[in-house]
């Protein structure tokens, strides 16, 4: 009796590491002797349930066995997917390059530029690094714009560019600032202008206009330094710091 209370006792626990054991060991995908379809299905079975790796592996499994599949598009786009989700960029980008190269009138074409634009963002760096990915991503995002502009897609394209924009404009003000702070005045200014005039109104842009008031009073353009102190009060919520200096830039007009 007693063996059977202990027992007993143990099969939750037994249950539950049996549970945890399946969880990490993973499901199983046998291929073996599965059609197309069926073999489609179990890999996107394996994507649905966030087996990365494992949904690659059937998608290539596809290309090879039916290499002449009318649905060959969509298995190199869901292998771009697929790798992307284990941070394989090289073959992410590979694959929805091929969606691109080898089928430009798949259906899947405009969200291979989306997907491939993504692979690139999720790449990028602190905004005080190398932006080659972010830049990237910009390139992939005006293709698709000029390339599908009725996609239904427009709207993720255009948040993705946005947040691209951000990061760039971000860039700008801290290479203009770098400049600023070594007095190579013409330097800043371009940067700085950059960040107001190419990536739309973004965060970064008051203080890109504060810093363009402060470069031009170093170089002893007050009417203009006061031009952009002011339109920084006028157009944006500044933060106690930006309003003293705006505050302070346009006193010197008096």
């Amino acid at each position: 009796m007693i063996l059977l209370r202990v027992a007993a006792r143990m099969l939750p626990a037994t249950a539950m590491l049996l549970a945890i054991l399946a969880v990490a060991c993973g499901r199983s995908y046998d291929s073996a002797g599965l059609s197309r379809e069926g073999l489609t299905a179990l890999a996107e079975e394996a994507y649905d349930n966030g087996d990365y790796r494992q949904s690659a592996d059937l998608f290539l499994e596809l290309i090879y066995r039916f290499p002449g599949s009318s649905d060959i598009d969509y298995h190199l786009y869901m292998l771009g997917l697929a790798n992307a989700g284990v941070h394989a960029w090289s073959d992410a980008e590979f694959y929805l390059g091929r969606v691109l190269e080898d089928h430009p009138r798949s259906a899947f074409a405009d969200d291979s530029y989306l997907e491939l634009a993504r692979v690139f963002w999720r790449q990028r760096r602190d905004y005080r690094k190398d932006q080659t990915p972010v830049q990237n991503a910009l390139l992939e995002i005006q293709a698709l714009m000029e390339t599908y502009p009725g996609t239904s897609l427009m709207p993720e394209v255009t948040a993705l560019r946005d947040s691209c924009y951000e990061q760039m404009a971000r860039r700008a003000v801290f290479v203009g600032e770098f400049y600023a702070r070594r007095e190579l005045y013409q330097a800043a200014l371009l940067y700085l202008r950059d960040a107001i005039t190419s990536y739309g109104v973004t965060s970064a842009f008051p203080a890109a206009l504060l810093d363009l008031g402060d470069v031009y009073v170093e170089m002893g353009d007050r009417d203009r330094a006061s031009d952009f102190y002011q339109r920084a009060l006028d157009e944006f919520d500044l933060d106690d710091d930006q309003l003293r200096r705006a505050e302070e830039g346009l006193g010197l007009r008096r």
